[in-house]
Formats: C-alpha cells, sequence, structure tokens
C-alpha cells in the first residue's frame, strides 16, 4: 500500500499533495463521517456486506436462480415416476343371444392382467433419472457461478467508482483553494482575470466528471440490488479489500482447483455417465415386459332337442411374452454408445477450454498487478511533487497559473490511469476466480482465492 505522505506549506495543507491511496483514505474517512452522522440522525444503518454476503445473498434471492432451481424438483418428479411398475388391465367381456334366439346363451368372463419387466429396466431408468438430477444440480452451480461473476465484476467496478471519485474529491478541494488564492490575488491586482476563469473552468471540469461518477455508483448500484433480489433503490454499501497487491496463487494450483471444482465439466462428466445408463436401459428393453393374466368365466348354451344345459364356470391363466426377433434396441444401443463419445468429447474440449481460460486471466493478471507495482515506485510522489512546486511558485507570483492547472491536471490523469489500470486488473482477478470456481457453493476452500 501507498504510505500517506504528509507535506507542510506554511501556514496550510495541501490534500493534494496525497498519493492516490492516500486521497482514497482521505475521501473513505470524510464519506466515512458524513454516513455516521446520516445514520445517527436517522437512526437506521445503511446494510454494508462485502463480497461473499452478496454473493450468498444473491444465490436466496435471485429471481432468475429460483426459477432455476425447480429443475431438480422436476428431475426428483421423474426420478419417482420412473420407479413405478405399470398398472395392471382389468378385462370384462359378455355375450348373450336375447336380441335373437333368446334362448339363454351368454357367457361373460372378467380378467386381470398385469404386466412384468423381466430385464431390470425399471431400474435402468431410475438410473437415468439419478444423473438427470444431478445435472440439474450442476446447471444450478453453474448458474450460480455466472451470477457471482456478475456480481464481483459489478462490485469491484463500484469501489473503483468510489475510488475515482474519493481522487477526485481531493483535487476539487485544491482546485477550489487555487481558486481562492486567484481571486484574492486578482483583487489585489496581481494577476489578471484569466487565472481566474482558467481555474473555474477547470473546476467546472471536475465536477462534471464527478456527476459522471456518481450516475454511475448510482446505475451500478440499481444493477446489483437486481441481481440480489432487492428492490432497485435500497441503499446499498460495499465493504471489500482491493486484492492490488495480493500475490496470486500458482498457475498450477489455480487450474488443478479448475478442474476439480468447475460445474460445467461437472456436467460434462455426469453427460458421460448419463450415456451409460441410456445404453444399459437400451439394453434392457430388449426383453420387453412379460405380461401375466389371470381370467374367470361362465357361460350357458342351449343346445336344440337336448335338455337345458347347465352353468359352466372355468378359470384361466396366459402368459404373454414378446420375442426379440426384430426389434432389439439397436438403434438405441448405438445411439447411447454415440452420446457417449459425444460427451467424451466435450469433456476433453471443455478442459482444454478451462485450462485456456485459467491461464489466459492469470496472465493477465500478473501483467496487470506489475504495471500496478511499477506506478507505485514513484510516479505519484514526482507528480506530488510538481503540484506542491507550482503551487508554491504560483503563491510567489513565480509561475503562471496554467502551470498549477497542468499540475494537477496531470496528477488526475495520473491517478485516473491508475485506478483504470486497478480495474482492468481487478476484472481479471474476477475472470480467474471465476475460471477457477471459487465463487461457487461447491468450492470447498475458499480462503484460497487469489
Amino acid at each position: 500500500m501507498i504510505a500517506l505522505l504528509r507535506h507542510p506549506l506554511p501556514g496550510r495543507w495541501d490534500p493534494a499533495s496525497f498519493f492516490p491511496g492516500s486521497r482514497l483514505l482521505w475521501a473513505c474517512a470524510a464519506s466515512a463521517a458524513l454516513l455516521l452522522a446520516a445514520n445517527a440522525f436517522a437512526g437506521t444503518p445503511s446494510p454494508a456486506f462485502n463480497l461473499p454476503q452478496l454473493i450468498r445473498q444473491a444465490q436466496l434471492g435471485n429471481k432468475d436462480l429460483q426459477a432455476a432451481r425447480y429443475a431438480i424438483d422436476i428431475g426428483r418428479a421423474r426420478l419417482v415416476q420412473a420407479g413405478l411398475r405399470p398398472n395392471p388391465t382389468l378385462d370384462l367381456s359378455g355375450r348373450s343371444d336375447f336380441l335373437f334366439n333368446n334362448e339363454g346363451e351368454y357367457d361373460i368372463a372378467i380378467a386381470i392382467s398385469q404386466e412384468f419387466p423381466i430385464a431390470g429396466r425399471i431400474l435402468r431408468q431410475k438410473d437415468v433419472a439419478r444423473v438427470d438430477i444431478a445435472l440439474a444440480e450442476m446447471e444450478v452451480a453453474e448458474a450460480e457461478r455466472k451470477l457471482a461473476d456478475d456480481i464481483a465484476g459489478k462490485v469491484y467496478r463500484l469501489l473503483v467508482s468510489e475510488r475515482k471519485e474519493g481522487s477526485l474529491d481531493a483535487i476539487l478541494v485544491a482546485e477550489e483553494k487555487l481558486l481562492k488564492t486567484s481571486r484574492a490575488r486578482f483583487r489585489a491586482a496581481e494577476v489578471s482575470e484569466l487565472d481566474v476563469n482558467t481555474v473555474q473552468l477547470d473546476l467546472r471540469r471536475l465536477a462534471m466528471e464527478r456527476a459522471l461518477l456518481d450516475n454511475e455508483q448510482k446505475a451500478l448500484t440499481v444493477a446489483i440490488n437486481t441481481l440480489l433480489g432487492r428492490d432497485a433503490s435500497a441503499a446499498l454499501t460495499v465493504v471489500e479489500p482491493l486484492r492490488e497487491s495480493n500475490p496470486l496463487p500458482g498457475l498450477a494450483q489455480i487450474e488443478q482447483k479448475a478442474l476439480h471444482q468447475r460445474p460445467d465439466l461437472k456436467a460434462a462428466l455426469l453427460g458421460v455417465d448419463r450415456a451409460a445408463a441410456e445404453k444399459a436401459l437400451a439394453r434392457s428393453l430388449r426383453w420387453q415386459d412379460w405380461s401375466v393374466g389371470l381370467e374367470l368365466a361362465q357361460d350357458k348354451q342351449s343346445i336344440l332337442g337336448a335338455p337345458e344345459q347347465g352353468v359352466d364356470r372355468t378359470i384361466g391363466v396366459s402368459v404373454s411374452i414378446p420375442l426379440p426377433l426384430f426389434n432389439k434396441g439397436q438403434g438405441l444401443i448405438a445411439e447411447a454408445d454415440a452420446n457417449r463419445d459425444q460427451s467424451l468429447a466435450r469433456v476433453e474440449a471443455l478442459r482444454a477450454s478451462i485450462l485456456g481460460e485459467v491461464a489466459g486471466a492469470h496472465a493477465e493478471a500478473n501483467r496487470l498487478q506489475a504495471a500496478l507495482a511499477q506506478f507505485g515506485e514513484g510516479s505519484s510522489a514526482i507528480s506530488g511533487r510538481n503540484i506542491r512546486l507550482a503551487q508554491q511558485g504560483y503563491d510567489m507570483g513565480l509561475v503562471p497559473v496554467f502551470e498549477v492547472v497542468q499540475a494537477q491536471r496531470q496528477q488526475s490523469e495520473l491517478d485516473k490511469a491508475y485506478v483504470e489500470t486497478l480495474d482492468q486488473f481487478l476484472q481479471a482477478l474476477v475472470r480467474l476466480n471465476t475460471a477457477a470456481g471459487n465463487y461457487t457453493a461447491h468450492s470447498p476452500d475458499a480462503s484460497t482465492q487469489p
């Protein structure tokens, strides 16, 4: 972290001489004081969250994620259905001659039949349904990973915007003091009106930049609240450190974690398991269900010239066995084999994609972190010294106001370049954590996050 430096001048304190990190501390302290005063007056503290809390809140409150979780309930319902046996069949039949000779002939029968799976069809259907439930869980986990990536990116962008605002506020304070000095010297006829107008125009430029930052923060707050499932206009305070100097873990460690944690890779592996379960089901379907029936019949016949016949009652048993002569499930088995080969190819492609994604984000984060460290080695100190020298020279009438404005603008541009680099670094860090699967509920060790 950049150290806080003070450069006292006779009779005044100049916040523009601070480094960007010091400006942030100054601005954060002022903002915190205002926030505490407002909360004490209102009596209701503003909710403050860190990034893990925001992600957990989104996992509970995000509407799209709630809808996605119903896929798990659908899969469980299908598992229940897959384990049910076929219903028995009740057959009723009857014949009579009452509309014709009406000799009293009739026969009636009642039969019940039941199909029995003999090749484990129900068990194989349940295996497929269980894999479908696991796939639905991984799809929800993947949705959580993408949601966390969106939240983390917006959170860090909000924090960077607040840091820009703190740095800009320090420049605004220095610019207002410069305006006061130039007006006093104009009244004393030491400088022309051009000095006053120059400072005023630059002050308006800075005020416009601050208004844009304020608008950006409000838009990000609305977007984050929407992802959390909260009211879009609700107050939100984010307390999360900017990890600009934390050393990154090694690439091999992150790659190993990514291959172990990524839900989309787990879903691809489950696709291979599902193809194997489908093949087992297709083999079981070669032998269709056998049907066993029990029949109770009663009939009476009338024979011309013979005495009246009695009632005959019979009981019968039937077994229906489909023979696998033509349809042996060849197409279903071949389809399952093709699905397995396709799933294996997808796993290998996804592995390569994950490793490339991790390596790219890791290299980008390292480059940007090195750029941030290089900036902190003295660039800001030189710029701060230039501002102090220009201000001292202007106070003594040795330099024109343009040099002071130029020095302060140079400091502002330098701060902006640093913060924009920090923003790119944090976004690369988000992509690295997302690629490693650190933001999901399935991450076993969140403490090793970069």
